[in-house]
C-alpha cells in the first residue's frame, strides 16, 4: 500500500445557503430540478446525487487535489483544523463556491486554484484567488480595432510598474496557468466529423479569426513552429489521424480482458463508409520465459493509452508482498515453479515489464551537436516513459492547475563539464507554457488568433467550442504565460491527448455524446495518470526520478518482448516495416494466460480482481481465489475504466 496521510486546510469559504439577486436565501445545491430521479416523458433518467465520503470518485478527487497540492507547495506542510465542506456529486461537480449553486467546479483541475488559495493565502483574501469564480476578469479581453480607443500617455512611473507586473503575472508559481503555440504541418486540414458520436449538438460555423490588437500591455511572442523533419513525425502532427505510435506501451482488449504490449506497427485501412480507420500490429508482453504471439488490433477502440488506465498488484501473492522486486531481479523460473505461489506468470511478467519501460527514456533522432562550444545536443524526439513525444507538440505538465501544457521546441542533452559521458547528462525541454482559459462569447470580444499553436491544438479547440457555445455561452483558447521556458523531464507527467478523439474511446460513445450535448467537454488529461505514477509504492517519487537511459526503445522492453522483435519506422524506414502479417490474429480469442500458460506451460490461470477477494474460474472448470491490494491509494482507481469493462473484470475472472 502506498503511504499517505489526510492532509487539512486551515479555513473553508463555502457555504450551505446564498443569497440571490431577489435576496433570498437558496441552498447551495443542484436544484429541485436537478436532484428529481424520475425519468421524464421519454423514460430518461439524469439527475444529481451527492456522493458518500468514501466513493471511489470522491477518493479520486481528494487523491488528486492532495498530489497536486504537495506538488506546487513542494510538501510544505500547512496547519490545519477542519475539512473542506463541499458536497462531490455524481457528475463530478463541486459545489459551496460563496457566489452560490452556478459556480461549480467541474474537475479536481478546475477546483485547484482556489484550494491553492485557501491553503496559502494567510490574509484571506478572494482578491488574491485565480480561480475562474473569484478572478473571472483575470483573462485577457481582446477587442477588435475599431473598438479600441487610442492610448492615453503614461508616465515613466507608471510605465515600469506596469512592467514589472507584466513580468511578475507572466511567471508559473501560486496562479497555476499554462498555454500553448503553434506549428505547420503539410495537412492543415478541417474537422473530420467522422470520429466523434453521431449524435451531436446543432453548432454554429466555425469563428472568424481574431483580428484585434490588446488592449494594455504587450502580450507575451509565441515561439514560431519548426516544419516537421520526417514522414512520421508529420502524421502525429495530424488531428483525428493516429492516437497511438510505434514504440509506445499500451493497453489492448484480448475480448474479455485487457493485456499490456507495445505497439510495432499502424497503417490505416477504410471502413465500409470509406472513412480511414487505424489499424495496429501489437506485442503483448510477458516474462522472459515465454512470448505469446502478436495480436492485430482492428480499431482504436481496442487500445487504450498506458497513462489511461493503472497496473494492478502481481497475482502471485510472493511477489506482491515483497518490496524492491523488478523484472530483471524477480527469479521467473522460480515463479513458473510456485516458488510466490499460485498466479500468473504471463501477466505479472507484462506488469512489472511496464513499469520498467514507465522508468526509462531514450532520446532519438539527434539533430545537432554543439558539445564544443555549449556542451549540448538537441533531438528530435523523445520516448518518456510509455510515450512517444516529438518536437513541435505538446505534452501535459506537473504544475500548475492540471491541464497546464507546454508546446516543446527544443529537446536538450547538456553533458557535465569536461565528460562525454552520456550516463550523467541532463535532459531539458524547451519551449512555451500555456494555460487554458475561458471568456464570455460577446459580440466584438474574441480570444488571440495563436497562429503558432499546433494543429492539433487548434482543431481539437474548435471542436470543443462548437460544442460549449450553444449551451455555455463561453469560448476557450489557450493562453500563452511563458516564452521559451527550460524544464527537466520530471516535470512532464505525460503526452497532451485531444479530448475530441480519445474523450469518446475513454467514456464510451453514449456518455460522450451526452456529455457533448451539455457542452460538457472536458480536458482528456484530466482522465489519465503521470509518467512515474505506478512505481510510487515502490518509493520512486515521480517529480524527482529521472529513471533510467537506453540507447534504442527495444532495450527499454528487454526481455518482456521477443528476440528479434522490431518496432516500425513506419514511412521512414524500409516497406517491409509496413507490412501486416498475412495470418490476422483473431482478437479476443484468449485472454493473458488462456493458452495453457499460467504460472508455467499447463499451469491453471488466476483472475485478477479490482477489490479486495473474488471468486474467479481457472482451466479445466476448477475454482481458485486471488487476494490482491485493491486499495485506491496505490495505485489510480481502476474504475476509471468504462463500467462494462470493470463488470467484466470481476464478474467474468478475466485478466486485465
Amino acid at each position: 500500500m502506498a503511504p499517505y496521510f489526510p492532509l487539512y486546510i486551515l479555513r473553508s469559504d463555502g457555504k450551505a445557503e446564498v443569497l440571490t439577486k431577489s435576496r433570498k436565501k437558496e441552498l447551495n445545491i443542484p436544484s429541485d430540478e436537478q436532484l428529481d430521479s424520475r425519468p421524464d416523458v421519454k423514460g430518461n433518467v439524469d439527475y444529481f446525487k451527492e456522493l458518500e465520503v468514501g466513493d471511489a470518485k470522491e477518493v479520486d478527487w481528494r487523491r488528486k487535489l492532495g498530489g497536486m497540492l504537495i506538488g506546487e507547495t513542494g510538501g510544505k506542510e500547512h496547519p490545519g483544523i477542519e475539512k473542506l465542506s463541499f458536497a462531490i456529486k455524481i457528475d463530478a461537480y463541486l459545489y459551496g463556491h460563496p457566489h452560490g449553486r452556478k459556480k461549480r467546479y467541474r474537475s479536481p483541475g478546475d477546483f485547484f486554484p482556489h484550494l491553492l488559495w485557501l491553503a496559502t493565502d494567510g490574509s484571506a483574501d478572494p482578491d488574491n484567488c485565480s480561480c475562474k469564480f473569484c478572478a473571472p476578469d483575470d483573462i485577457q479581453v481582446f477587442e477588435k480595432p475599431d473598438k479600441v480607443k487610442p492610448p492615453e500617455p503614461v508616465k515613466k512611473e507608471e510605465s515600469m510598474k506596469k512592467e514589472n507586473l507584466l513580468s511578475k503575472s507572466s511567471t508559473i508559481g501560486t496562479k497555476p496557468m499554462v498555454m500553448i503555440p503553434q506549428r505547420s504541418t503539410s495537412q492543415d486540414k478541417g474537422i473530420n466529423a467522422t470520429n466523434p458520436p453521431a449524435s451531436k449538438p446543432k453548432i454554429p460555423p466555425p469563428l472568424p479569426p481574431a483580428i484585434a490588437r490588446q488592449a494594455g500591455p504587450p502580450p507575451l511572442t509565441p515561439t514560431q513552429l519548426a516544419p516537421a523533419k520526417c514522414f512520421e513525425q508529420d502524421q502525429d502532427a495530424q488531428w483525428n489521424k493516429y492516437i497511438f505510435r510505434p514504440g509506445e506501451l499500451a493497453w489492448f482488449n484480448r475480448g474479455n480482458a485487457w493485456g499490456l504490449s507495445v505497439i510495432l506497427k499502424r497503417t490505416l485501412t477504410r471502413d465500409h463508409q470509406h472513412n480511414d480507420r487505424a489499424k495496429y500490429l501489437v506485442q503483448p508482453l510477458s516474462h522472459p520465459l515465454h512470448h505469446p504471439p502478436t495480436r492485430i488490433i482492428e480499431s482504436e477502440d481496442g487500445l487504450r493509452p498506458w497513462l489511461a488506465w493503472s497496473p494492478p498488484s502481481p497475482t502471485h501473492p510472493g511477489l506482491a508482498r515483497t518490496p524492491g522486486l523488478t523484472y530483471n531481479t524477480i527469479d521467473w523460473k522460480g515463479v513458473s515453479t510456485g516458488r510466490f505461489g499460485q498466479g500468473d506468470a504471463e501477466v505479472d511478467g507484462s506488469i512489472f515489464a511496464a513499469k520498467a519501460v514507465d522508468d526509462s527514456f531514450t532520446l532519438f533522432e539527434r539533430l545537432a551537436n554543439n558539445t564544443v562550444t555549449t556542451g549540448e545536443r538537441t533531438y528530435n524526439g523523445l520516448y518518456l516513459g510509455g510515450e512517444k513525444v516529438w518536437t513541435g507538440e505538446p505534452i501535459r505538465l506537473r504544475a500548475g492547475s492540471g491541464q497546464d501544457i507546454m508546446v516543446v521546441h527544443s529537446i536538450i542533452e547538456r553533458l557535465k563539464p569536461g565528460s562525454t559521458s552520456t550516463s550523467s547528462a541532463s535532459i531539458f525541454l524547451v519551449g512555451d507554457v500555456y494555460i487554458f482559459s475561458t471568456i464570455q462569447l460577446q459580440p466584438g470580444v474574441e480570444p488571440p488568433d495563436n497562429r503558432h499553436l499546433p494543429i492539433r491544438l487548434r482543431q481539437d479547440m474548435e471542436y470543443r467550442n462548437r460544442a460549449t457555445i450553444p449551451t455555455r455561452r463561453t469560448l476557450a483558447y489557450w493562453k500563452l504565460a511563458q516564452a521559451q521556458t527550460r524544464i527537466p523531464i520530471t516535470d512532464v507527467k505525460g503526452r497532451w491527448y485531444e479530448s475530441s478523439t480519445l474523450l469518446p474511446i475513454l467514456k464510451g460513445p453514449a456518455d460522450f455524446s451526452r456529455d457533448l450535448q451539455m457542452g460538457e467537454v472536458g480536458d482528456a488529461g484530466q482522465w489519465m495518470n503521470a509518467r512515474g505514477d505506478c512505481n510510487v509504492a515502490g518509493g520512486v517519487n515521480p517529480a524527482t526520478r529521472v529513471g533510467t537511459r537506453h540507447v534504442d526503445r527495444l532495450e527499454a522492453f528487454g526481455k518482456s518482448i521477443p528476440p528479434g522483435t522490431r518496432i516500425s519506422r513506419g514511412l521512414d524506414g524500409p516497406p517491409e516495416d509496413q507490412a501486416f502479417p498475412n495470418e490476422p490474429a483473431t482478437a479476443g480469442a484468449a485472454a493473458v494466460g488462456t493458452q495453457g500458460q499460467g504460472q508455467g506451460r499447463g499451469e491453471p490461470m488466476q483472475g485478477l480482481e479490482v477489490e479486495g477477494e473474488v471468486e474467479v474460474e481457472v482451466e479445466e472448470g476448477r475454482e481458485g481465489k486471488v487476494v490482491t491490494d485493491g486499495d485506491i491509494a496505490q495505485f489510480m482507481d481502476l474504475d476509471r475504466m468504462e463500467e462494462g469493462y470493470v463488470q467484466q473484470f470481476a464478474e467474468g475472472g478475466g485478466h486485465f
